[in-house]
């Protein structure tokens, strides 16, 4: 199932996909009226979300009662708040919502029926966080766990800029209208006086009730606001003879269709638009439409603002192309990588031996790239002989060479190989100094290492970090590897460098590295193509959120 289902889609007349609400806006799409653009985010995305180690984890601590009920709430709430949905679930939800213009309205339905909450982002993030709001205060209602065969849908809505809301519902054989000037909210605000028709099974006015209405509501940029009604207005009729004729059709369609139970329209430009309508098992027992909340504040302590998430670069992460041996460059087309990597210690193999000068003259070529870093993995004289030999073939291409120093443990350590190394190199050639950060000790001191870059081994990290000997870690340990680099990211002074076998497998630690603005990633001839693909979607959902 897609995480998002238009409401002209056809999959979005199953309310168990679409819930209730959806389902409901939908049948009408399908029958060709007018709807309030919008689009439903399916239980998929919940069922994944709930599935996160960390929330599965909260959520069984408060189900089984193990601390206080008030206290496990709250660390579920905060818990929700911090988790992040999966990457290709939010950009495709931000996707259609950079569709919309203005506020949008949202809010949660099973095929049962409404929840009780209604929240208005402003913003793409804050509509993630409205969406985790609806699902919260649904759990709320799950006092034996959650239905993982009702999950609820979200239905997002674009407020529209209307002049009039009428709701229709069943009563009997009848159809009921209420009216009030302004936007839906004022339908269900007991300081809104709404006039009252009755249309008899024949689809004719029987009865109008009219009353004087002081308040309504209109949009704004962060969603509905009650505003005073113009004294020469407030006893005026709200639906005019032209406006009651409009209505027929709808009227129509609800005595045609038992399940629709309540159809809500807003007058735009003095045509009606469906903005709501629900479907419920007993036509004549549907629930109310939920009541107004402003603020998505389910997801934090009372009364705290969320701070606005800090702008991230974009397009700021470089690429350096990980091998180790002179063949791997053919199986990738030409195409632009900032610098390449050449790790296993190359100059202890007899493959490498007197082709850096060729190398370097196609890299630069085929690559366009501005530096190669080359592995050391002893300061043996051959070695530091042949490695000056190689810094000088990259330079003579126009690059400048780099050398990685695996395996360190200590600043000292660190400083004692490059003066080894710069001992033997001329004077005319000034490596990068690239160190390599295997062991979790080393991030307490990474900023006091005398490295112009610091490459950060994430499987070695990983492996260290959870005690396996391959790539297990990778499984449900990422979560812990983000925390471990999230101070290290923030408070580096020099750049920061990731590599990793396996960078394909790990789609919400790029996310991660994107949004922490890590500098470079290493990556494998064959990872190319897809890790780009991968990043440039979140680098497009940071652009979404941001113009949001």
């Amino acid at each position: 199932m897609s995480t998002v289902l238009n409401f002209g889609d056809l999959a979005c007349l199953n309310d168990s996909a679409a819930g209730s609400l959806g389902a409901g806006i939908a049948s009408l799409a399908r029958a060709d009226f007018p709807v309030a653009r919008g689009f439903v985010i399916t239980p998929d995305a919940l069922a994944e979300f709930l599935k996160r180690p960390d929330i599965a984890a909260a959520m069984d601590m408060h189900r089984t009662g193990a601390e206080d009920p008030e206290e496990s709430w709250s660390a579920l709430k905060s818990q929700f708040a911090r988790t992040r949905l999966g990457w290709s679930h939010e950009m495709e939800i931000l996707t259609a919502y950079s569709g919309l213009g203005g506020p949008v309205s949202v809010t949660a339905s099973t095929r049962l029926g409404a929840s009780p909450v209604m929240v208005y982002p402003s913003s793409g993030e804050d509509l993630l966080a409205a969406a985790k709001h609806c699902w919260l205060a649904w759990l709320r209602t799950q006092s034996h766990g959650p239905d993982l065969n009702s999950l609820p849908a979200v239905t997002v809505r674009e407020l529209p800029d209307s002049e009039l809301s009428v709701e229709l519902t069943r009563k009997g054989s009848e159809i009921r209208a209420r009216a009030v000037f302004g936007l839906p909210e004022g339908l269900h605000d007991p300081a809104v006086s709404p006039d009252v028709f009755e249309f008899g099974p024949d689809g004719k006015l029987d009865r109008m009730e009219m009353r004087p209405q002081a308040q309504q509501f209109v949009a704004r940029q962060h969603g509905p606001a009650r505003v005073p009604v113009a004294p020469d207005f407030r006893g005026e009729e709200k639906l005019s003879g032209g406006m009651i004729s409009q209505l027929a059709p709808a009227i129509e369609f609800m005595k045609g269709k038992q399940t629709v139970g309540r159809i809500t329209l807003c007058f735009v430009s003095s045509r009606p638009i469906v903005y709501s309508a629900s479907l419920y098992p007993d036509p004549g027992s549907g629930p109310e439409i939920p009541p107004r909340q402003g603020s998505v504040s389910l997801l934090g302590p009372p009364g705290k603002k969320v701070a606005p998430p800090e702008p991230a670069p974009v397009l700021a992460m470089r690429v350096f192309l990980r091998i180790e041996s002179p063949g791997e460059i053919s199986s990738v087309g030409d195409t632009y990588i900032d610098g390449i990597m050449i790790t296993g210690n190359p100059l202890a193999k007899r493959e490498w031996a007197g082709e850096f000068a060729a190398f370097a003259q196609d890299a630069k070529r085929k690559f366009r790239a501005v530096e190669t870093v080359i592995e050391v993995s002893d300061s043996a004289d051959p070695t530091l002989k042949d490695l000056a030999e190689a810094c000088q073939a990259i330079s003579a291409a126009g690059m400048r060479p780099g050398i990685l120093i695996p395996g360190i443990r200590s600043p000292e350590e660190l400083s004692k190989a490059v003066r080894s190394i710069r001992a033997v190199l001329p004077d005319t050639v000034k490596p990068a100094v690239w160190a390599r950060v295997m062991y979790p000790s080393n991030l307490y001191f990474m900023d006091s290492m005398a490295a112009d870059v610091m490459a950060v081994d994430a499987d070695s990290l990983g492996r260290l970090m959870f005690g396996v000997e391959d790539g297990r870690w990778l499984n449900n340990s990422t979560q812990a590897l983000e925390k471990a680099l999230e101070q290290t990211l923030a408070s580096r002074k020099i750049p920061l460098a990731v590599m990793s076998d396996d960078m394909v497998s790990m789609p919400t630690f790029l996310e991660f590295l994107v949004r922490k603005r890590a500098d470079i990633l290493c990556l494998k001839p064959q990872e190319l193509a897809t890790v780009r693909h991968i990043v440039a979607s979140v680098e497009k959902r940071i652009l979404i959120e941001r113009g949001a």
